[in-house]
């Protein structure tokens, strides 16, 4: 499946920055393999998204070869394998939601196109 990065900005070479519909967020990671504790936390986001959805931050990595397509200010990315680094629970909430539910929000998506290893050193520096 294909991931929309709208309003797209490439900051460098392997980091880009957008807004993604909180549902094409949710069929992606449907399937995901998350923890027994992301899903508990999940549950908690879950019932506060009942009474509104508010935006928040979500961080990916995919690998460097990753494919890659541009449409005005959007940005496809295509064939990845996607690893959720931050928002995990957030996004097991988001894919237990229906896509009437999660109709006209978006979230910001920051996304590394990096080998795991990598990823972990920049985070260990702090990027």
């Amino acid at each position: 499946m294909k991931l929309r990065l709208q309003q797209a900005i490439q900051e460098n070479e392997y980091y880009f920055r957008g807004f993604v519909r909180m549902a094409d967020l949710a069929e992606l990671f449907r399937e995901y393999p998350f923890e027994e504790e992301t899903l508990e936390k999940a549950a908690i986001h879950r019932r506060s998204m009942e009474h509104g959805i508010s935006s928040f931050t979500v961080t990916l990595r995919a690998m460097p070869d990753t494919g890659r397509t541009t449409e005005g200010e959007d940005l496809f990315f295509e064939d990845a394998m996607w690893e959720i680094r931050d928002g995990k629970s957030r996004v097991a909430a988001l894919s237990r939601m229906t896509e009437e539910e999660l109709d006209g929000h978006e979230a910001e998506v920051k996304i590394f196109l990096l080998t795991k290893e990598k990823m972990e050193n920049m985070e260990q520096n702090r990027f």
